[in-house]
């Protein structure tokens, strides 16, 4: 358990003493992900895996992957656009981690909206103690991160805002994962080789995941976005001709709905779509994941 943080460090909730506890996108990338176990660890305290074990799918197995990251899920959101639903996922995805009875940090890097900071104050006593939110956007953000998580968090997010390139890079290389939600209209897709162009100046691999956010599947500017993205990923776009060997696209998708618009500054009940991008993130292929979502809802009707 992190020890305690001295007020001027955080603008978040501590993690409480009780919380202590003994694809289709890896096609595109040059290194495939390894898909991790989908077991409960035995360092895992007993009432922990009890709780996930009565979790719904996919949400048990997002929670399950992330139990069998050794290192814990590191993971940034950011993409030089703006408006295509990163605060939202990092807060969905943090609350997610909160299930694997380990300490999350979720760092607010959007000087601009301070978002985070914000559905967490909104949530007021709901927010859960496990998830610690900070605001961290200058230039010691990257110490500052580092140092917290040495206190004993296991897990780390970072919402990054759209305008301040130099935080995208600083968080990138603090993960060394991301994932880059896009809505599938044309003039946002054909930003995506601006935060390519970021990538590519890293000069180190970093993982990133494009994930299509508040998308209408059944539209055609879904395949087409879908086209595109992969065109730009295979090197099929004079934009970037070599490439982009680190970078995948998911298959797992979050769609334009009203009810998740509305669970903002509250607690959501229904993780389903961002369970399933998380564990796609994390190395489950996207099949397990619809069938073993399947499986739980077969043994969901049986048992009625």
């Amino acid at each position: 358990m992190p020890r305690e943080l001295a007020p001027e460090q955080t603008q978040g909730l501590v993690p409480s003493p009780s919380s202590e506890a003994p694809s289709a996108s890896a096609t595109f990338r040059s290194e495939p992900m390894t898909s991790p176990v989908l077991t409960i660890p035995s360092h895992v305290a007993e009432e922990v895996g009890e709780l996930v074990n009565e979790l719904p799918e996919p949400l048990k197995t997002a929670v399950l992957a992330a139990l069998n990251t050794p290192d814990g899920v590191k993971i940034t959101m950011g993409n030089a656009k703006g408006g295509v639903m990163k605060t939202t996922m990092s807060v969905y995805i943090a609350l997610i981690l909160a299930l694997t009875g380990e300490p999350v940090l979720l760092v607010d890097a959007d000087d601009t909206n301070k978002t985070c900071l914000k559905w967490q104050a909104a949530a007021g006593e709901d927010w859960p103690p496990l998830v610690t939110v900070v605001g961290y956007t200058g230039s010691a953000m990257a110490k500052q991160v580092t140092d917290l998580m040495a206190r004993g968090f296991k897990h780390l997010i970072i919402d990054v805002g759209p305008t301040d390139k130099g935080v995208l890079k600083t968080a990138w290389m603090l993960t060394k994962r991301g994932i880059v939600p896009t809505q599938q209209h044309v003039g946002d897709v054909v930003q995506l080789t601006t935060t390519f162009d970021l990538l590519e100046e890293m000069g180190e691999r970093i993982d990133l995941s494009v994930m299509l956010a508040k998308s209408f599947p059944k539209r055609s500017s879904y395949a087409n976005a879908r086209e595109y993205i992969q065109g730009l990923i295979n090197g099929e776009s004079a934009d970037h001709p070599d490439g982009l060997p680190s970078v995948g696209l998911l298959e797992g998708t979050v769609p334009l709905l009203e009810g998740i618009a509305d669970t903002w500054g509250s607690i959501p009940d229904d993780f389903g779509y961002f369970s399933s991008v998380l564990a796609e993130v994390l190395g489950v292929p996207a099949s397990v994941i619809a069938e073993r979502e399947a499986a739980w809802l077969h043994d969901a009707v049986e048992a009625q």
